[in-house]
């Protein structure tokens, strides 16, 4: 667990009804998550493959206990960005409005929300800020890729407006190619931020959840 910050928040988060807390679950899709093409190499977006299958199975494991579930979901339609923003994105085919690498890469926990973004940074989508106030929410657990980006704007978000949060390390990943800097993201959080390096340890602060 993180030398900074973790004991506070993680007692906080503990101080809150299960259906306070949220299970973020950032833009696990399937072009994040499953080689682009029969020619490219598996390994590039395994960890991702990986880690939307832990933090899908900790999701229906934390709705159990009353926990809310909010899955994002990055959509590329160039009539939802600036000017600038269409410069940077018209020839990239990533999470394209109405494909299929735009869809989830796994089954939605029953009961959960499926949130829009047309950019990295989720607090940008009212769909998912609706979906906070909807359901009263105060705590958030977050999980997702990518980390150099759509990860790290979700935990920044979550500190700026005051939200108890805590990162999952095991629940985020990244793309291969960007090892390097997957790694100085995951120490930033891991160290600046309140993280925790296994998603299971914190279904025991609610042993009786599910007694209600």
């Amino acid at each position: 667990m993180a030398d900074v910050g973790e004991p506070d928040q993680v007692n906080e988060l503990s101080k809150l009804e299960p259906n306070r807390v949220a299970v973020v679950l950032v833009d696990f899709q399937n072009d994040f998550c499953r080689p682009p093409g029969p020619d490219e190499d598996p390994a590039q977006t395994q960890a991702n493959a990986d880690a939307a299958r832990s933090a899908n199975h900790f999701a229906a494991e934390a709705a159990s206990l009353g926990m809310r579930v909010i899955y994002s979901r990055q959509i590329l339609d160039l009539a939802q960005l600036t000017p600038r923003q269409r410069r940077e994105e018209e020839h990239s085919r990533l999470c394209l409005a109405g494909s299929d690498g735009a869809e989830l890469f796994v089954e939605p926990v029953a009961g959960s929300r499926i949130v829009r973004k047309y950019r990295y940074d989720l607090w940008r989508s009212e769909e998912f800020t609706q979906a906070l106030l909807d359901w009263d929410i105060a705590g958030l657990i977050i999980a997702g890729v990518e980390l150099i980006c759509c990860v790290l704007y979700a935990v920044l978000g979550a500190e700026e407006r005051g939200f108890t949060y805590v990162v999952a390390q095991d629940l985020v990943s990244g793309m291969r190619s960007s090892d390097q800097a997957n790694r100085v993201v995951r120490g930033y959080l891991r160290y600046v931020h309140p993280s925790v390096e296994r998603a299971a340890d914190l279904l025991s602060l609610w042993p009786a959840a599910g007694s209600r």
